[in-house]
């Protein structure tokens, strides 16, 4: 079988990028992407991540505005460069030009290429827009609607008429997207989303919680309204310091760059935009300013999807208790219509931000409050012995970040109900002009509780973990640096996966090689030790043992001058238990894209060799305009796809896609509502958008 893949398999690999203005490149965002994401995980919300940072790309920085914390969230520039950047700018003024950035001490042709599509200098003067707001909304360039189909093309099991009728779905199998978005960086943002998932029901009826849609989504914010930072009415994020009570937008923790991707900035207020149906905030929001003080508050109340139970509870002798909250947004049939919308949210919070003139030393002080209308009390075991319980959880702390020369240190405390601690504390240091470093520790009891947080940590909830991470990245010329992390980690109480407490280690080597400006090559090896209950398909077992994970992966690239690409990775993965089997799993693909300006296409061809779970395998894929694709493989067989892209007129753009598994030696593919009788699983995609 190997040699089988190893012999259709090339590898050779280049991209091509077309560039409409030689000022500001387009960016090659999958690749760009892979290399952010070269490490997948169950946990995160990649559309999320995704759509934020193609946000970075259609409304870039304006150099001669960015404060540091813009630059930082760009993950390109280490702290001594931003440093050298901004004590530039005080020195000198205004930029005149982006070029102007290689005459910045540190900021080589690499690091200019990296920040080029991110950036631009925009120069008022006499140009300032001095319009109302109405006029600037019906006139900005940046606005566009978008229109999506989504199909899987084989029937599930959901859609038989042989389900039970509160299991059959009550809408068909087609998934549908559909967004306005208007927006001018700095000014204003309006924006309405709404989707119906697959087996979603477009009905009209109240008494069901049924609108239409299945879900809507409204945001209108403005920004820099003299003391009136920010306000946002409608769906919105905060981002509060490190992100431990308050997180918004997309946070890459771990990943391809070791240094730069552990610290959040302090980003306040933002729409939310996204089309995941949980992570947001509705209601209104404000930041006010006041000289070196910026303050902000924030309401909001939703309604939830949650299991609710009826028993006994002991803590308020009410019947009905919440057993779970529902992430999935999933409103398909009979059972999970019940879920829709049960448990009511309302959160108030406010942060009061106190920054120095040079804005090197930032201190922030929050408190947020959080109320159910129906209280946690989930059956008692001892793994969840610490889970929350009740109706109500208040969070309070402070943050800072302070900035000396090259170095930047950062951290978060807060303090829950239940006098449970939270803590996140560590440092970026550009001790070379070569080296970076970073190093951070966390703390988080098993009875601290932050509903909204996702702050840095091995697991997705950042509650009962403690750790230590060593990031270092080594620069030794143009061509070739090296890139490596370690992170240590403990679970002090029980999971659901380990009946004791647990520790382990990752740790990530990476080297990129670029022997020319054509061909880039690198090479990254992954291992991950952990301790879970011992999995047995025999007999449950209620110890502990070590459980050890490895992926490599390798990876080459080639630019072309004009219209071919192709792009090929070979990845491969490794789990063992203690001292028994040890399971494997492989994947190679090649892609194939041509790019003719208005028409673009491109091909992939993959062929996986995964023995079970253990061994799954995620690799990103391009998609259509705004949508993130990264499927899991798992099994034996082949998936590819083939999509493409026409610009029909200036306002008018064309999406298609069709992408496919077909496995070997199986007879279902999924499983439960989502099981498909046969052996493949097709996907088709239609896209369209609107350019106003």
């Amino acid at each position: 079988m190997f040699k089988y893949y190893t012999t259709i398999f090339i590898f050779l690999s280049f991209k091509v990028v077309f560039s409409q203005n030689p000022n500001r490149p387009e960016i090659d965002m999958d690749k760009f992407v892979q290399d952010l994401f070269s490490q997948q995980s169950d946990n995160a919300n990649y559309e999320t991540m995704y759509e934020s940072l193609f946000q970075f790309y259609r409304y870039p920085i304006d150099l001669n505005k960015a404060t540091r914390e813009e630059l930082e969230n760009l993950y390109i520039l280490s702290p001594s460069l931003i440093n050298n950047f901004l004590q530039y700018r005080n020195t000198n003024g205004n930029l005149l030009s982006i070029y102007e950035l290689q005459a910045i001490k540190g900021f080589d042709k690499n690091i200019f290429e990296k920040l080029l599509p991110f950036v631009k200098i925009q120069d008022d003067g006499f140009n300032k827009d001095a319009r109302n707001l109405w006029q600037r909304i019906k006139s900005e360039e940046n606005s566009y609607a978008i229109v999506r189909y989504q199909q899987t093309l084989e029937p599930t099991q959901g859609q038989s008429n042989n389900m039970p009728s509160d299991l059959k779905y009550k809408g068909n199998a087609s998934q549908i997207f559909a967004r306005y978005r208007v927006q001018s960086t700095g000014d204003f943002s309006l924006g309405v989303t709404m989707k119906k998932d697959p087996g979603e029901a477009i009905a009209w009826n109240p008494n069901k919680k049924q609108y239409g849609m299945d879900y809507y989504s409204f945001h209108f914010a403005m920004f820099n309204k003299g003391r009136l930072k920010a306000l946002t009415i409608g769906d919105y994020q905060v981002q509060i310091g490190q992100g431990l009570v308050m997180s918004s937008g997309f946070y890459l923790g771990k990943g391809a760059e070791p240094v730069t991707t552990i610290k959040r900035s302090n980003q306040g207020l933002r729409p939310y935009t996204g089309a995941m149906e949980t992570g947001f905030l509705r209601g209104a929001a404000a930041t006010l300013n006041y000289k070196n003080f910026d303050w902000t508050n924030f309401v909001s109340y939703r309604k939830l999807d949650g299991n609710v139970r009826t028993g006994i509870d002991s803590l308020s002798n009410q019947d009905d208790y919440i057993s779970s909250i529902l992430r999935f947004g999933l409103h398909r049939n009979e059972r999970e219509l019940a879920t829709k919308g049960t448990i009511g949210e309302a959160i108030g919070g406010s942060h009061l931000l106190f920054s120095t003139n040079t804005k090197n030393l930032k201190i922030g002080l929050n408190s947020v409050f959080t109320h159910y209308d129906i209280v946690f009390n989930a059956p008692q075991r001892v793994y969840n012995l610490y889970d929350f319980r009740g109706n109500s959880n208040i969070n309070y702390g402070i943050d800072f970040s302070y900035n000396y020369q090259n170095f930047s240190f950062f951290g978060e405390y807060s303090r829950s109900k239940g006098e449970g601690n939270g803590l996140i504390a560590g440092v970026l240091a550009s001790v070379h002009p070569k080296i970076d470093l970073a190093l951070l520790v966390r703390n988080y009891d098993s009875n601290f509780y932050s509903f909204y947080g996702n702050t840095f940590g091995e697991i997705s909830v950042n509650r009962n973990e403690s750790g230590i991470y060593w990031g270092a990245k080594y620069t030794a010329s143009r061509k070739f640096n090296f890139v490596a992390y370690f992170d240590k980690f403990a679970q002090p109480w029980l999971t659901l996966r380990a009946e004791a407490p647990t520790e382990g280690f990752e740790y990530r080597l990476r080297i990129n090689y670029m022997p020319t400006k054509k061909i880039t090559l690198y090479v990254q090896y992954i291992e991950e030790n952990k301790q879970a209950n011992k999995i047995d398909n025999i007999t449950p077992q209620d110890y502990v043992v070590d459980q050890k994970r490895t992926n490599w992966l390798f990876n080459m690239d080639f630019k072309a001058e004009k219209i071919l690409s192709l792009k090929s990775r070979v990845q491969l993965t490794s789990f063992q238990q203690e001292s028994g089997n040890l399971e494997n799993g492989i994947m190679m693909l090649q892609d194939v894209n041509f790019d003719f300006k208005k028409f673009k296409f491109g091909v992939r061809f993959s062929v996986f060799d995964s023995e079970n779970f253990n061994t799954r395998l995620y690799v990103f894929e391009r998609n259509v305009l705004y949508a993130f694709s990264m499927p899991l493989y798992q099994g034996v067989g082949t998936r590819s796809y083939l999509i493409l892209q026409y610009k029909i007129t200036k306002h008018w753009d064309f999406w298609a896609k069709i992408a496919g598994f077909q496995y070997r030696n199986i007879d279902k593919v999924s499983a439960g509502l989502n099981e498909i009788d046969g052996n493949t699983k097709t996907d088709v995609t239609l896209q369209i958008k609107y350019s106003f």
